[in-house]
């Protein structure tokens, strides 16, 4: 029997427009009237969060930043963190300099970057959903490096970059930094953790702290950086939207993120307790 779900948000419970439908918010109500712990499990950082997912009253516990922050909405506090030492992540950053490229950190559950990134990364989604997402998760700074400072809260970083072969030039001067996970959300994207974040391994943690089993955490999802998200969880279930790998490491397919995959999920693995 399913007791936990984790489900990614962007590109598995929301829409391309970004918009929790009525039939996924019932499908995860019912799941939650028979106790069953919902957490959204994703890259966002805590500020990036939607309304309409924070609205709903069984949401308790948040997943963030990929894996690197999970919060207790009732204490308003962390639980468990996972963060990027500073040097780290400034090393990672001046490796990603070039000009065009957009270089973000986040900390406290927001996106930090300067003016320079902040016109390339309106001028990139001017237009499209994710705007509204960004204006109110960013925070632009004189100084990029001079805000890292002494921060020692580092949950990810994010570089965007106009070409794929941009990013691949990119990602041949950071992966050699120890300490590191790469995490490859788009062709021309690259989002950066502390080796020690993983979607999946803050899921199975939070579910060991809730006395749920393995074998009881169902995962939803469907890009790169969900690929812990299926492998950790007991069952595991991709949408039809999925990257290639992703399906093939998820135990079941479903209908993509357009149509409601989320809530035919849940109530074939969860509210009906089908076989699997």
């Amino acid at each position: 029997m399913i007791r936990m779900i984790g489900l990614d948000l962007d590109g598995t419970l929301l829409t391309r427009n970004k918009r929790l439908t009525e039939e996924n918010r019932a499908a995860l109500a019912g799941a939650a009237e028979n106790g069953v712990i919902v957490v959204p499990v994703t890259g966002r950082p805590l500020a990036g969060i939607p309304e309409q997912i924070l609205e709903l009253p069984f949401i308790r516990y948040i997943i963030t930043s990929n894996g690197a922050v999970t919060t207790d909405r009732a204490g308003a506090h962390p639980i468990r963190e996972r963060y990027m030492p500073r040097e780290t992540a400034e090393r990672t950053l001046r490796a990603a300099e070039g000009e065009g490229i957009i270089r973000e950190f986040f900390t406290g559950g927001y996106g930090y970057h300067d003016r320079s990134t902040r016109e390339l990364l309106w001028k990139r989604f001017e237009r499209t959903p994710v705007l509204s997402y960004l204006q109110k998760s960013r925070i632009e700074v004189e100084d990029l490096y001079e805000e890292l400072g002494g921060n020692e809260t580092i949950e990810n970083l994010s570089i965007m970059c106009a070409t794929p072969e941009e990013k691949d030039r990119v990602l041949e001067r950071v992966k050699g930094i120890k300490g590191i996970r790469i995490i490859y959300p788009w062709p021309t994207d690259l989002e950066i953790t502390s080796s020690d974040a993983d979607k999946g391994e803050a899921l199975l943690s939070l579910a060991q702290m809730l006395g749920c089993r393995r074998e009881e955490v169902m995962a939803m999802g469907d890009g790169n950086n969900d690929l812990g998200l299926m492998k950790a969880a007991g069952l595991s279930v991709a949408m039809g939207n999925s990257a290639p790998e992703v399906i093939e490491a998820a135990d079941y397919v479903i209908t993509d993120n357009e149509h409601d995959g989320v809530a035919l999920a849940v109530r074939r693995y969860v509210l009906e307790r089908g076989e699997y």
